[in-house]
């Protein structure tokens, strides 16, 4: 794959370099996959749990976490 020229410029010796417009979508697709992976592995709603019930992060907070996480999956109807 080619990049234009206005998104590459060039080294002293010869390397190819990111303009900075570029680096900054890397960037951003970058802190975009970070939230996914976050919210997949359930860091964000810790979080999220920590901050609504005023808690530090603890084994005892942690612990919590996932009794109050296990009752509301327990809680929700499944089809089929």
């Amino acid at each position: 794959m080619k990049m234009s020229q206005s998104r590459i410029g060039r080294w002293r010796d010869g390397r190819p370099r990111l303009s900075s417009a570029l680096f900054a979508r890397i960037q951003q697709s970058l802190a975009l996959l970070l939230a996914l992976l976050r919210e997949i592995f359930d860091e964000s709603a810790y979080e999220r749990f920590l901050a609504q019930h005023h808690l530090t992060s603890s084994a005892a907070a942690y612990s919590s976490f996932c009794h109050e996480r296990d009752r509301s999956r327990a809680r929700r109807l499944r089809c089929c």
